[in-house]
């Protein structure tokens, strides 16, 4: 467990014993994105995530998070992902970063820069350089001040039902 202290701040690199706080927490951020969802939703999306984390925490998923008083403060994560290379990204390796969520109570103390932060420079470690993500508004400056920009090309959606 890969930890750093700062201003009573723990920070931790998410391993296989932390699965429960991902899971909790990326139901917390889909909440708080799209409402509560029914039990039986609820329970279909933390068994589905609870299996995927299983499977790829620290393979093709890294997250890192902030501890204040012993509770989650602040997390970011990131999957990893391979596409065909281009000009420029040569290697084709991206990291995509996702569930970047900070507590109500903690946003504006800088935890969610901080988290992100660690998250790329692990990545950076990991050979990874090139980045990208999808920003809620409140999000969008914190990416701004580590560098994002946004990109012109339009995402576009299809979900098919199952």
């Amino acid at each position: 467990m890969s930890t750093t202290l700062m201003d009573d701040i723990l920070y931790f690199r998410a391993t296989d014993k932390d699965i429960d706080k991902l899971v909790d927490l990326r139901i917390i951020f889909s909440d708080e994105l799209y409402g509560k969802q029914p039990p039986e939703k609820e329970a279909e999306m933390r068994k589905n995530l609870r299996s995927y984390f299983e499977k790829e925490i620290n393979r093709n998923y890294i997250s890192w998070y902030a501890v204040v008083d012993g509770h989650v403060a602040a997390i970011a994560g990131m999957v990893i992902k391979t596409l065909p290379g281009n000009i420029k990204n040569p290697s084709g390796v991206w990291g995509y970063i996702m569930s970047v969520y900070t507590s109500p109570a903690h946003r504006g103390k800088g935890l969610c820069r901080n988290v992100l932060e660690r998250l790329m420079e692990t990545a950076g470690q990991m050979g990874i350089s090139a980045f990208e993500l999808h920003a809620t508004a409140a999000g969008e400056p914190v990416y701004v001040a580590c560098g994002f920009y946004k990109h012109h090309e339009p995402t576009y959606r299809k979900i098919v039902a199952g």
